[in-house]
């Protein structure tokens, strides 16, 4: 593979109802994707990096990571804001 398989530049934000805590806990995100503040789950995940070219990304990507469309409040995608270098191994 000639690139990284995700997007440098791009993250998904995904703020979910807090009536669906225990159902999100289940699925096991890492805590530093998922964060509990000010009593929003917001779960941030990379996207890959085309991302753009893909049929219904944000429907695709919640039923990969096993969300319930009726679970969100938000779907974003953001710039990410990362400064920390990306390494290929």
């Amino acid at each position: 593979m000639d690139q990284f398989p995700w997007d440098k530049n791009k993250i998904a934000k995904l703020t979910i109802s807090c009536d669906f805590k225990e159902q999100l806990e289940e699925l096991e995100f890492s805590y530093h994707s998922l964060k509990n503040k000010d009593g929003k789950l917001t779960l941030k995940l990379k996207v890959p990096y085309n991302y753009y070219q893909l049929d219904d990304f944000k429907l695709k990507a919640i039923e990969l990571l096993g969300i319930e469309k009726s679970w969100l409040t938000s779907f974003t995608l953001e710039d990410s804001h990362c400064t920390h270098p990306i390494k290929k191994n």
